[in-house]
């Protein structure tokens, strides 16, 4: 009997590691540890990028008047097969920021209204959150304090006693809306996005999620997921060019959800809303196409597992050269990115404190960067695995990071 292949791993990367160097644009001496932020695509998909830039180019009537629309719309296609849900259901945007300011500006608050964030939410998220409610009256925050390690059922548990302690107060008051990273930014984690959604609609709350890391690093399966709203930045884990995410709306929304930039289409359905964000390059949305062909090579299992795994030792190997320990002990809550803590003398060393210090110390002097932040009291790193890297190279930034730490806690503060 026929047995299937092992998937690639740490010890047996098979066709991942230094071997893809050759794919992406890395120069020599280049090794990137923070692919979470901004993303890097393949060679390839920059080939297929600029092939629809040149389309777009050498005949621009054309182009914009008969072809974009079927383009973009065999795109959404692709991406609702990867997904598992109905293309009418989504619409290409230009990142997580600009989809999440379409739900949420376009959602009509009342006074009484709540909306229910984590302490970890993103920036950008918590901004626009905070916008919503300066511009509406009686519409407040409700913010859950998320403070790992937690396990999911405390994650669950401390999100639902929020929202009976609301109502037990019994003043008028609702949650509305909560919005949930599924993969937070900082800290890294994987959260417990199911159990989250089932139970916030059991009490009648819509839930936007925050997905921008998640396509790439984790399956989704929409119509399981059953949110009422989702977006995803393409250009992060999936490998598209910067500039491209996607926004699921189910039909439900779909008559109240509009674009944050109103154009000639307004009012005539989601998808012709969405379709056309005026004059633009659109070859960065469409060169998702060339992100799933360089994806489909491997397969997605084969990538998933690989970067899981190697998240999971490089971290360990991190943990042990600095003598700390990763964020989480729960393996399942870590994606692609771990969070290694840095045993720094003093949170609030003047350097540490000083804008961009580490940032341009990194880059400037090793060549390389992993962002750092703090959390529970302790300074952390966020570490992204990727196809690219291998055990070494976390062996080699966690000897950076144990140099540049030496060198703060002996260096005096003033």
């Amino acid at each position: 009997m026929a047995t299937s292949s092992p998937l690639p791993d740490p010890a047996n990367p098979g066709p991942f590691g230094h071997k893809q160097r050759k794919n992406f644009f890395f120069p020599e001496g280049k090794t990137e540890f923070n692919h979470g932020s901004y993303g890097t695509f393949p060679r390839s998909v920059q080939e297929n990028m600029l092939k629809w830039h040149n389309l777009a180019e050498q005949n621009p009537d054309r182009w914009v008047r008969l072809d974009l629309k079927p383009a973009l719309r065999k795109v959404r296609s692709q991406l609702a097969e990867f997904m598992n849900c109905d293309t009418d259901d989504l619409a290409l945007v230009q990142n997580t920021t600009t989809g999440v300011n379409a739900v949420l500006r376009s959602l009509k608050f009342v006074p009484g209204d709540r909306i229910l964030q984590f302490s970890t939410g993103y920036v950008n998220v918590v901004k626009t959150t905070s916008y919503i409610c300066d511009t509406h009256e009686n519409v407040k925050i409700i913010e859950v304090p998320v403070v790992m390690p937690m396990t999911d059922q405390e994650i669950v548990y401390l999100v639902e006693k929020t929202v009976q302690d609301l109502i037990a107060k019994q003043d008028g008051t609702r949650v509305r809306l909560a919005v949930i990273d599924w993969i937070s930014s900082v800290p890294a984690v994987v959260h417990p996005i199911k159990p989250l959604i089932d139970m916030l609609q059991s009490y009648g709350i819509m839930v936007l999620v925050d997905g921008a890391h998640v396509i790439g690093q984790l399956p989704i399966d929409l119509t399981y997921m059953n949110a009422d709203f989702f977006i995803t930045n393409c250009h992060k884990w999936l490998y598209s060019v910067r500039g491209s995410a996607v926004l699921h709306v189910p039909k439900r929304y779909q008559s109240v959800i509009h674009p944050t930039a109103i154009q000639g289409d307004y009012k005539s359905g989601f998808e012709l809303e969405f379709a056309w964000n005026g004059t633009m390059d659109y070859s960065n949305m469409l060169s998702i196409e060339g992100a799933l062909e360089f994806r489909k090579q491997y397969g997605e299992k084969a990538i998933i597992n690989y970067t899981h795994k190697l998240a999971i030792h490089g971290g360990n190997i991190m943990a042990e050269i600095l003598g700390t320990n990763v964020l989480t002990p729960h393996e399942h809550q870590v994606g692609n990115m771990v969070n290694v803590r840095l045993p720094i003398k003093n949170i609030n060393h003047p350097k540490i404190q000083t804008p961009d210090y580490l940032i341009r110390h990194l880059l400037d002097k090793y060549n390389l960067y992993s962002p750092t932040y703090l959390h529970g009291g302790h300074f952390w790193t966020r570490v992204s695995s990727q196809i690219y890297l291998e055990l070494d190279d976390f062996v080699h930034l966690g000897n950076v990071w144990k140099e540049v730490i030496n060198e703060l806690n002996t260096e005096p503060e003033n």
